[in-house]
């Protein structure tokens, strides 16, 4: 008998729509009427080959076995109307693929890295029962309300010598575009096995498309036997080097080359997501996208305390920045120096230049990347040897951000340059329609900066291109952007005047593109802003010149708080965690709440902020106008 919705089995389990469909089997989203929860159910076809029953029976008993959070579990095993079913959690974030591609975002990288660790360690629950999953698809890893991945469909698992080696449309059982090549030949599978599938499933989350495509099965299985995977910064250049160095590693030929456990492999993840971490704090605003998040700050603002202050060669003032990577801090000052200063407040260097250090830097794992107001862009390494200079023509504005192998830089003439990070040639320059003050910020493969004569330029990344441009109105603060759906980003421009923007963007042809309707919403501060906006998930910070900070919903725009600070505000807000750091130029900095504006911590120093602090490694450094760096923990 058809099942159809609106019957109920077992007098407990009344179907709804039907949610996904195998060879055997059907999946509805049900009620247990009993408990008052939805479920999903997953059913046998009326008519099925014996070996197919068995294959389900099994995988029964294998959820029944396995006990992880990563692992989808089972509630219930019934038979009714002919059909052998069994229930489990009903899974509504859809498969992990709809956490990619990766974006120049640092809450994109996060969630990804998060859900691999976890996956990974999923896997080795497996792995330690003794079972092979052998067929680890998108399709088969299913996201949570949380956001976070469970491992299902085990009818692959355990099968008999009989059943192992059918085929399925001439293939080997599995899924060809995620297939190791020791599966795809047919010459065994083991858990390094399901490693390689996991990697092709991450590769396929972090760049949008599989390792190998083709016009049919058996192209794809050769590729995977006998072909070199892309790397998969070709076609994501948004994607870490620690984070394709694990997808490679992953996607080695041989088993022996890939790593010797999925425990090792969620370590690996950890640790890049630790790296990742680190990386956003080396480039001004939080990374290439400028949301003003910063991910390590402090656990308890409310306990914040000076721990240490150290004098540096000069003032620092708007629009320089406080950045940090790996222990080590970089500030510019007025008097034509880049002070590097360690985490626990020692002068490890200083780094000269021709003129003023206002434009935030850059920090790399081995150097710095700084520009100054002679024009020149800098790389040196971290004990002052100089490796390469670019001249411009004009003062250099803006933070270096780092775009696969280039370098992005805007002078104030209204150029913006992209030149080799490691030789500090040009690749190309673009002239915008008026002086700039306010850094690049990438996603979606372009390049996106706002000039003073009020245009927002849109270009290509990679070769310089003019996308698109629209007029905003005159901008000197940096745009901040958030990803929303797959695919899709808002980009909040504050003007000079005090209008706020919140412009929608999505991809189009691989490239960022203004969507239909291009303003979401608009909003007036009725203040002059010189401070770049933060925004976290649903939440949107702009402080006006004036000392007045408000807090708005993404969604429309709308006032959630305000909070008054005294004196100007040049420094631009930082969110980090649930809080928002402020500082002003009369000295006054303050931490709330992000969502509900109240007072966590203020503290009232002599001197005055212009320079955007830096919440990382679980402190608050602020740079002080006077030329002083304070350490807050």
């Amino acid at each position: 008998m058809p099942l159809s919705a609106g019957q109920t089995l077992t007098g407990r389990y009344l179907l709804h729509e039907m949610i996904g469909e195998g060879g055997s089997a059907l999946v509805y989203r049900a009620t247990d009427l009993h408990l008052g929860r939805d479920v999903a159910l997953k059913a046998l076809h009326e008519q099925v080959h014996f070996l197919d029953r068995e294959r389900f029976l099994r995988e029964v008993r294998i959820l029944a076995r396995l006990s992880h959070p990563g692992v989808v579990a089972i509630h219930d095993l019934g038979q009714d109307l002919g059909r052998d079913f069994f229930t489990m959690p009903l899974l509504t974030g859809g498969p992990i693929s709809l956490l990619g591609p990766l974006e120049d975002a640092p809450g994109s990288l996060e969630r990804f890295l998060t859900a691999a660790a976890f996956v990974s360690k999923a896997l080795a629950h497996i792995h330690d029962e003794g079972l092979v999953h052998r067929d680890l698809t998108p399709g088969n890893v299913l996201l949570g309300a949380d956001g976070l991945p469970r491992i299902m469909d085990f009818g692959l698992v355990s099968m008999s010598e009989h059943t192992r080696h059918l085929t399925r449309s001439g293939v080997t059982l599995g899924t060809p575009q995620y297939m190791a090549p020791e599966q795809a030949r047919g010459s065994g599978v083991g858990p390094s096995s399901d490693l390689y599938a996991l990697g092709a499933v991450l590769y396929r989350v972090a760049c949008g498309s599989p390792p190998f495509v083709g016009d049919n099965d058996q192209s794809v299985l050769f590729q995977h036997v006998y072909e070199h995977v892309p790397d998969p910064r070709e076609l994501n250049p948004a994607i870490p080097d620690h984070v394709a160095t694990i997808l490679l590693h992953l996607l080695a030929k041989k088993p022996e080359n890939r790593p010797a456990h999925a425990r090792a492999l969620a370590e690996l993840w950890v640790q890049a997501r630790f790296e990742a971490r680190a990386g956003a704090s080396a480039q001004y605003r939080g990374g290439r996208s400028r949301s003003g998040v910063h991910l390590g700050g402090p656990a308890w603002p409310s306990e914040l305390r000076e721990r240490w202050n150290i004098s540096l060669p000069g003032e620092v003032t708007w629009p320089s920045a406080v950045v940090g990577h790996q222990g080590l801090l970089a500030v510019g000052t007025r008097s034509g120096q880049l002070a590097l200063v360690s985490s626990s407040g020692d002068l490890h260097a200083t780094l000269g230049a021709n003129d003023e250090v206002t434009a935030p830097a850059t920090l790399l794992g081995n150097g710095v990347i700084y520009g100054a107001w002679d024009g020149a862009l800098r790389r040196a390494s971290l004990d002052g040897s100089l490796i390469w200079t670019h001249q411009t023509r004009a003062e250099l504005t803006g933070a270096p951000t780092l775009w696969g192998d280039r370098v992005l830089v805007t002078s104030r003439d209204g150029h913006l340059h992209a030149v080799n990070a490691k030789t500090g040639e040009l690749a190309w320059a673009y002239r915008t329609d008026g002086p700039i003050a306010a850094s690049p910020l990438i996603w979606g493969g372009a390049a996106l900066i706002a000039d003073e004569n009020g245009w927002l330029h849109a270009l290509d990344a990679l070769t310089g291109s003019q996308l698109w441009k629209v007029e905003v109105g005159v901008t000197h603060a940096t745009p901040a952007l958030t990803p929303l759906a797959r695919g899709e980003a808002a980009l909040i421009v504050a003007t000079w005047k005090g209008e706020v923007h919140a412009l929608h963007l999505q991809i189009k042809a691989g490239r960022a593109a203004l969507a239909s309707d291009a303003v979401l919403w608009s909003y007036d501060l009725e203040d002059e802003v010189w401070a770049a906006p933060a925004v976290q998930e649903d939440v949107v910070v702009v402080a006006g010149w004036g000392g007045q900070v408000r807090a708005l919903t993404l969604a429309g725009g709308d006032d959630i708080w305000m909070h008054q600070l005294g004196g100007r505000v040049t420094a631009s807000p930082v969110i980090s965690g649930s809080y928002v750091y402020l500082a002003s130029e009369l000295g006054e900095l303050s931490a709330l709440g992000l969502h509900s504006g109240r007072s966590v911590w203020s503290q009232r120093e002599a001197q005055g902020v212009q320079a955007t602090p830096l919440a990382d490694g679980g402190s608050l450094y602020v740079a002080f106008m006077d030329g002083t760096l304070r350490a807050y923990r």
